[in-house]
């Protein structure tokens, strides 16, 4: 074999179809950390899967460190939108999906369910 297979089309073709693929499966919204969400949040995400996959879920988490704007960008890049940041603590909102890609950030500690509040 020479080494002019390696520029034909179809050699190129390949890799790039290779490349594609190996992405998609890198961005499967399966890949997650589940122990890094609370019983709640895992019900509520897997009932909204199956029956509503483009609603939002209001949920609150913890990082490793106080966060700041460069931390609060991660975050978003996930497609979460993060509505309040208190040091390690943010609440924000986001689909199934969003809130799984966040589980595979390094400094997430903690995902859980916002609670409703009684606000008599």
């Amino acid at each position: 074999m020479s080494f002019k297979y390696f520029r034909t089309t179809s050699f190129v073709q390949t890799k790039v179809l290779i490349g594609i693929i190996s992405m998609l499966i890198g961005c499967s919204s399966a890949e997650y950390i589940p122990e890094k969400m609370d019983a709640t949040l895992k019900q509520r995400i897997s009932f909204l899967e199956k029956e509503e996959p483009n609603s939002f879920i209001q949920f609150t988490g913890k990082t490793n460190s106080s966060i700041n704007d460069e931390i609060k960008t991660e975050l978003e890049s996930t497609g979460i939108k993060v509505e309040s940041i208190i040091r390690d603590i943010f609440t924000a909102s986001g689909t199934a999906e969003n809130i799984k890609k966040t589980t595979l950030l390094d400094f997430v500690v903690f995902l859980e369910l916002a609670k409703k509040m009684d606000m008599k």
